[in-house]
């Protein structure tokens, strides 16, 4: 594929994605049809399935940015603590940069949840998580008989508490704030 061909293959689906992500925040994710989007798009219905093989694919890949970003910010310096602090915090700005649309997602990945458990973003923050747990017990920072696998589920699901709760009270407290605290009882525990 030449490079213009690819280029212009990029910029559709960003377009794609842009009306989509904007009709999912203005009328609500289940009142927007993929004619909707196609149209507003201005690309064919083949396009979209070209690009995407469903709706709810848009979703997982606007979400493997905020893994993108948290995936970075685990290369980091400092200790496995810090480095998990950090992807939990780049993938926090992440949602709070896109946070009406963070509550779109919410409430369509929360009929979908079982099913998001196996996504490939799903996949990349537990593993991302688990190998700096793996770390942190290697280099003497986390307990010898901690149970990593156990313990990334528990920063998984403080995460995407912290997340839930900031989306529904956002006044409330900024989600960074929220999560750190939640993690730092966490991280108390398996030290």
């Amino acid at each position: 594929m030449s490079e213009r061909v690819a280029r212009r293959r990029a910029e559709t689906r960003r377009r794609i994605v842009d009306v989509a992500m904007r009709l999912f925040v203005e009328r609500g994710y289940d009142n927007v049809t993929v004619a909707d989007i196609t149209e507003a798009a201005d690309v064919a219905k083949g396009t979209f399935f070209t690009h995407f093989p469903s709706k709810s694919d848009i979703f997982r890949y606007v979400g493997s940015e905020a893994v993108d970003a948290m995936a970075a910010a685990a290369t980091g310096e400092g200790t496995a603590r810090e480095r998990i602090t950090a992807a939990l915090d780049a993938a926090a700005r992440w949602h709070v940069e896109h946070q009406d649309l963070g509550r779109q997602m919410l409430l369509v990945r929360s009929f979908n949840f079982a099913k998001d458990l196996g996504s490939d973003n799903q996949r990349r923050f537990s593993g991302i998580v688990m190998d700096l747990l793996a770390e942190g017990v290697a280099s003497g920072e986390f307990r010898s008989d901690l149970a990593v696998a156990d313990a990334a589920l528990l920063i998984q699901g403080t995460y995407y508490l912290s997340v839930i709760t900031w989306l529904s009270t956002p006044e409330d407290r900024p989600l960074n704030d929220r999560m750190d605290a939640a993690l730092d009882v966490l991280f108390r525990g398996i030290q």
